[in-house]
Protein backbone atom coordinates (compact mmCIF):
# COMPACT_ATOMS: atom_id res chain seq x y z
CA UNK A 1 0.00 0.00 0.00
CA UNK A 2 1.33 3.39 -0.86
CA UNK A 3 2.00 5.94 1.87
CA UNK A 4 -0.47 8.47 0.44
CA UNK A 5 -3.37 6.02 0.62
CA UNK A 6 -2.39 4.99 4.12
CA UNK A 7 -2.41 8.62 5.31
CA UNK A 8 -5.73 9.26 3.55
CA UNK A 9 -7.30 6.22 5.22
CA UNK A 10 -5.86 7.11 8.62
CA UNK A 11 -7.28 10.64 8.45
CA UNK A 12 -10.67 9.38 7.32
CA UNK A 13 -10.72 6.84 10.16
CA UNK A 14 -9.81 9.45 12.77
CA UNK A 15 -12.49 11.85 11.55
CA UNK A 16 -15.17 9.19 11.52
CA UNK A 17 -14.06 7.91 14.91
CA UNK A 18 -14.47 11.35 16.50
CA UNK A 19 -17.94 11.69 14.96
CA UNK A 20 -18.94 8.15 15.96
CA UNK A 21 -17.79 8.65 19.55
CA UNK A 22 -19.90 11.81 19.85
CA UNK A 23 -22.93 10.11 18.29
CA UNK A 24 -22.53 7.10 20.56
CA UNK A 25 -22.56 9.22 23.71
CA UNK A 26 -25.64 11.06 22.47
CA UNK A 27 -27.36 7.71 21.83
CA UNK A 28 -26.52 6.59 25.35
CA UNK A 29 -27.83 9.83 26.86
CA UNK A 30 -31.11 9.40 24.99
CA UNK A 31 -31.70 6.08 26.76
CA UNK A 32 -33.83 5.95 29.90
CA UNK A 33 -32.00 3.02 31.49
CA UNK A 34 -30.01 4.34 34.50
CA UNK A 35 -27.14 1.93 33.80
CA UNK A 36 -26.83 3.24 30.24
CA UNK A 37 -27.02 6.85 31.45
CA UNK A 38 -24.25 6.13 33.97
CA UNK A 39 -22.16 4.66 31.16
CA UNK A 40 -22.58 7.87 29.14
CA UNK A 41 -21.33 9.88 32.09
CA UNK A 42 -18.43 7.46 32.62
CA UNK A 43 -17.37 7.75 28.98
CA UNK A 44 -17.42 11.53 29.13
CA UNK A 45 -14.83 11.27 31.92
CA UNK A 46 -12.77 8.48 30.36
CA UNK A 47 -9.99 8.77 27.78
CA UNK A 48 -11.36 7.66 24.40
CA UNK A 49 -8.61 5.08 24.11
CA UNK A 50 -10.14 3.29 27.12
CA UNK A 51 -13.74 3.35 25.89
CA UNK A 52 -13.95 -0.17 24.48
CA UNK A 53 -12.81 -1.68 27.80
CA UNK A 54 -15.29 0.53 29.69
CA UNK A 55 -18.17 -0.37 27.38
CA UNK A 56 -17.76 -4.13 27.05
CA UNK A 57 -20.30 -6.09 29.08
CA UNK A 58 -22.32 -2.96 29.91
CA UNK A 59 -24.47 -2.76 26.78
CA UNK A 60 -26.12 -4.97 24.23
CA UNK A 61 -24.18 -4.04 21.06
CA UNK A 62 -27.20 -4.61 18.82
CA UNK A 63 -29.01 -1.79 20.64
CA UNK A 64 -26.34 0.71 19.63
CA UNK A 65 -25.21 0.46 15.99
CA UNK A 66 -22.64 3.19 16.62
CA UNK A 67 -20.88 0.85 19.04
CA UNK A 68 -20.22 -1.74 16.33
CA UNK A 69 -18.80 0.95 14.07
CA UNK A 70 -16.73 2.31 16.95
CA UNK A 71 -15.13 -1.11 17.39
CA UNK A 72 -14.42 -1.38 13.65
CA UNK A 73 -12.80 2.05 13.53
CA UNK A 74 -10.69 1.39 16.63
CA UNK A 75 -9.55 -1.94 15.14
CA UNK A 76 -8.52 -0.34 11.85
CA UNK A 77 -6.51 2.38 13.61
CA UNK A 78 -4.84 -0.25 15.78
CA UNK A 79 -3.93 -2.20 12.64
CA UNK A 80 -2.26 0.92 11.24
CA UNK A 81 -0.25 1.25 14.45
CA UNK A 82 1.02 -2.33 14.26
CA UNK A 83 1.59 -2.39 10.49
CA UNK A 84 -1.24 -4.79 9.63
CA UNK A 85 -3.62 -2.31 8.01
CA UNK A 86 -4.92 -3.21 4.57
CA UNK A 87 -4.55 -6.97 4.91
CA UNK A 88 -7.53 -9.31 4.77
CA UNK A 89 -8.33 -10.90 8.13
CA UNK A 90 -9.19 -14.19 6.40
CA UNK A 91 -6.62 -14.78 3.66
CA UNK A 92 -4.02 -12.18 4.73
CA UNK A 93 -3.73 -10.83 1.18
CA UNK A 94 -3.84 -7.08 0.54
CA UNK A 95 -7.30 -5.56 0.50
CA UNK A 96 -7.99 -3.74 -2.77
CA UNK A 97 -7.34 0.01 -2.64
CA UNK A 98 -10.84 0.72 -3.97
CA UNK A 99 -12.40 -1.05 -0.97
CA UNK A 100 -10.20 0.81 1.50
CA UNK A 101 -11.03 4.12 -0.14
CA UNK A 102 -14.76 3.41 0.24
CA UNK A 103 -14.42 2.17 3.83
CA UNK A 104 -10.99 2.19 5.45
CA UNK A 105 -12.33 0.02 8.30
CA UNK A 106 -13.03 -2.88 5.96
CA UNK A 107 -11.44 -6.13 7.09
CA UNK A 108 -11.80 -8.39 4.06
CA UNK A 109 -10.71 -8.40 0.43
CA UNK A 110 -13.23 -8.85 -2.37
CA UNK A 111 -12.41 -12.56 -2.67
CA UNK A 112 -13.22 -13.29 0.99
CA UNK A 113 -16.21 -10.98 1.16
CA UNK A 114 -17.67 -10.80 -2.36
CA UNK A 115 -20.76 -8.92 -1.20
CA UNK A 116 -19.28 -5.77 0.28
CA UNK A 117 -21.61 -3.49 2.19
CA UNK A 118 -20.32 0.06 2.12
CA UNK A 119 -21.37 2.36 4.96
CA UNK A 120 -22.63 5.69 3.71
CA UNK A 121 -21.08 8.58 5.60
Amino acid sequence: MNENLLKQCQEKLREELAHTRASFVLDLKANTNPVILALAELLENTAPSDWIDSINEKICPSQFPNYQRLVQLEAALCQIDIGQFGFCCDCEQEIEDSLLIKDPATQRCSQCCPVVVIKEI
